[in-house]
């Protein structure tokens, strides 16, 4: 909680200290972009979902003045086949470990974001401009609201007993143990979370009006995931992750 505190007012700071550059030049620009990411979860939500998965999204900017960028951004992201699919849990009757995914195919524990977000993009080069062949490294720092849905469908449940998985349909194995096969209830995560975000970045100008745009940031989310205990899965709160994005911005005249 207290670095989303710091981040907060880092963006206050840097909006409020910005804005009063004395280059005017490119000031009542707008301009539309678009990018795709590699979203990397961290910590014990990276152990939840292991490895980067793509997102994409789209931004609006109005340049406040030659030094800062205000950004509307929207993204969507979703994450596959989460831990509950794969990793294994002991089952008391029998004493064998069984990973969902191997049981029943029809497992998986998803993750999808839907979010906006809004970010100041502060310029360090006092002499940005949007010539061809220009450029400017850039901090980015923002808050916002991303909803998530994390939803465990078909996952095998650890606490049946042997009588459960025969009436379920569950066969034996090579040895004539029961093997389980009773299903959980879908199970739901889903909250529309406050998140900052800070990060560094890089615009070159292809054309005066098009840009590359380079960034990677770091995003802070207050939310949680339950835990699983059979799995030895604790509760996941914050939410944190990295993302590594690349897109093109079109800007044109105010």
């Amino acid at each position: 909680m207290k670095s989303f505190k710091v981040l907060c007012l880092a963006l206050l700071v840097c909006a409020a200290g910005v804005t009063t550059s004395d280059a005017q030049d490119l000031q009542g620009r707008w301009g539309v972009g678009g990018f795709v990411a590699y979203n990397i979860p961290m910590y014990a939500f990276g152990e939840r979902w292991d490895g980067s998965t793509d997102k994409w999204g789209f931004n609006l900017n109005y340049v406040s003045s030659s030094r800062l960028t205000m950004e509307i951004e929207y993204h969507n992201a979703k994450l596959d086949n989460g831990i509950l699919e794969t990793q294994p849990f002991t089952w008391g009757p029998t004493g064998k470990d069984y990973a969902s995914g191997a049981i029943n195919t029809d497992s998986s524990y998803d993750m999808k974001f839907n979010s906006l977000l809004l970010s100041g993009v502060v310029h360090f080069r006092k002499d940005r401009s949007m010539d061809e062949g220009s450029y400017s490294p850039y901090l980015v720092v923002g808050a916002g609201f991303y909803d998530h849905l994390a939803a465990a469908d078909n996952i095998v449940w650890p606490g049946q007993t042997e009588a459960d998985a025969a009436a379920a349909g569950g066969g034996v194995d090579a040895d004539g143990d029961r093997i389980p096969a009773v299903v959980m209830a879908r199970q739901e995560d889903t909250r529309t979370a406050l998140t900052a975000t800070v990060g560094f970045g890089l615009e070159a100008f292809l054309t005066p009006t098009i840009a590359l745009d380079i960034r990677g940031r770091y995003h802070f989310m207050v939310t949680e995931l339950r835990p699983y205990d059979q799995w030895l899965l604790n509760k996941v709160f914050p939410l944190q992750m990295i993302d590594i994005a690349a897109g093109f911005k079109l800007y044109f005249w105010d």
